[in-house]
């Protein structure tokens, strides 16, 4: 039998309140968990007291932690030992969930590695900000510290990945594909992948705006396009199933706009109607510059590294300034999905002069803007 633990959540946001309580309530029924306890920021005190006075199932305990003059900063470790140690329920080991926004994952993901407690943390797993600004070079050098650390402890630590699994994709697309190619000793030679994300920030919301936020320097592809590059690196992956014994290398080559273009990439007199017309900052500036993407699209080509050889062609899109729902001005409170997000992902894949297959899987925000679940699509 499972033993009982005392979980701690933190990030108590919408999500969490929304969609997950009822997990927690229901885990708690089972006796897998005693009760559970919220740690979060000083500054979302208000919100959270909110939450949790809507809430079923009342937390344990809670415990708000004072913000760093930056933002950007992590939260100290003594900080973090001194939360969850307030928070532990004598006698019952305790498991943390990890909700926060992603920049935030590193320092507490960190403590619970390197004291043994076991841990779920969302995904994207982190974004290493260094000075302020977002550092992507050095994601693969902090997962490695951090799974060399987890190697050596009895805890266990997850990634929260209930979207990575599609039945359409995985079902319909990927397996038929991989019959096929079996059957056939064909390889996949084109794939073309585009996911619209429609949503719509204002250029005042790009410096303000700390959920899903720009102004680290990270944008959509840490905000949700992960979802389909791991679509994609599943698909292509057939590849590798198909010639074991070769190495195969990808070849990028990528374009994006940014906060800063936005203003010449949307009509000006619906712009001046949520007073947003005009350049928010100069073309001489590099103030705008220290802002996450909005939109990529990519070419690419998966070659035979040993003989440079040609095997896959194909493009990767993922954009958010594409048709949103969003006919308000000003942020509204208790709205999830506040910058009228919607979703159309579109695929095509094919195997020479033999097969194609193409999808396309649309979401429809209305039904879900207020509950504070907006389904994925992947």
């Amino acid at each position: 039998m499972i033993p009982m633990h005392h979980l701690i959540v933190i990030g108590f946001d919408e999500i969490v309140a929304n969609k997950y309580l009822p997990c927690i309530r229901d885990a708690i029924n089972s006796g897998y968990i005693d009760s559970y306890s919220i740690i979060d920021l000083e500054s979302q005190r208000t919100e959270i007291d909110g939450r949790i006075q809507a809430a079923s199932v009342k937390p344990r305990g809670v415990v708000y932690l004072p913000d760093s003059g930056d933002r950007a900063r992590e939260t100290p470790q003594e900080l973090i030992a001194a939360a969850v140690q307030r928070l532990r329920v004598p006698g019952v080991p305790t498991k943390v969930y990890i909700a926060t926004e992603v920049r935030a994952h590193e320092a507490y993901l960190r403590f619970c590695v390197e004291n043994h407690i076991n841990s779920l943390v969302e995904k994207p797993v982190l974004a290493p900000v260094v000075d302020g600004r977002f550092k992507p070079s050095y994601i693969t050098k902090t997962m490695e510290e951090l799974i060399g650390v987890a190697a050596d402890s009895p805890a266990e630590h997850s990634v929260m990945t209930l979207s990575r699994y599609h039945q359409i994709y995985n079902q319909k697309v990927v397996a038929s594909l991989r019959e096929r190619m079996e059957r056939w000793e064909a390889p996949l030679t084109s794939f073309h992948l585009r996911a619209a994300g429609g949503v719509w920030n204002l250029q005042r919301e790009f410096e303000s705006r700390d959920d899903h936020p720009y102004k680290y320097g990270y944008g959509m592809m840490m905000h949700g396009a992960y979802h389909y590059v791991d679509l994609a690196t599943q698909i292509l992956s057939l590849n590798a199933e198909l010639f074991p014994e070769r190495q195969l290398r990808l070849e990028v080559s990528a374009f994006g706009a940014f906060p800063i273009d936005q203003h010449q990439r949307l009509s000006q007199p619906i712009a001046r109607r949520f007073q947003d017309a005009g350049a928010r900052w100069s073309a001489d500036s590099n103030e705008g510059f220290r802002f996450g993407e909005t939109d990529v699209t990519s070419t690419f080509r998966l070659v035979d590294a040993a003989t440079g050889r040609t095997i896959s062609l194909g493009t990767l899109s993922f954009e958010q300034t594409t048709p949103s729902i969003r006919d308000w001005a000003e942020l509204p409170d208790g709205l999830y999905n506040v910058n009228g997000r919607t979703s159309s992902v579109d695929l095509e894949a094919q195997l020479s002069t033999l097969f194609s297959t193409a999808s396309t899987a649309t979401t429809s925000p209305a039904a879900s803007a207020r509950t504070g679940s907006m389904p994925s699509p992947v």
